[in-house]
């Protein structure tokens, strides 16, 4: 079930491992997982105040619980790359497009 990405709504998830995708609108923007020691509130917190820094966008969010979170986020960006040919605009690698050479400066 998606939810508003405010903070009301993120304080009503459980302190729990698990994955979560954040949303803008109706699109998926970033599927992410709790990292080592941590939970999804924890987690879901710190990635609202990066959107409210505004370095990135997102509307909404969900979440699952497992005792597995590097697996099924595994699991959830290649079932998204399969059906779309790309990763969540927030899961792709930032840097240089392939093929592009870097321009050392002195």
């Amino acid at each position: 079930m998606r939810e508003p990405f405010i903070e009301e709504e993120v304080l009503k998830v459980p302190e729990e491992s698990g994955i979560f995708t954040l949303f803008q609108e109706r699109d998926p923007v970033y599927i992410g997982r709790t990292a080592p020691r941590s939970n999804l509130r924890k987690d879901l917190l710190h990635a609202l105040a990066v959107t409210m820094a505004d370095d990135m966008m997102a509307s909404h969010f969900s979440f699952e619980l497992t005792k597995a979170p590097k697996t099924r986020a595994t699991e959830e960006l290649r079932s998204y790359y399969e059906a779309w040919g790309r990763l969540p605009v927030y899961n792709q690698p930032h840097g240089l497009p392939l093929g592009e050479r870097a321009e050392l400066r002195r």
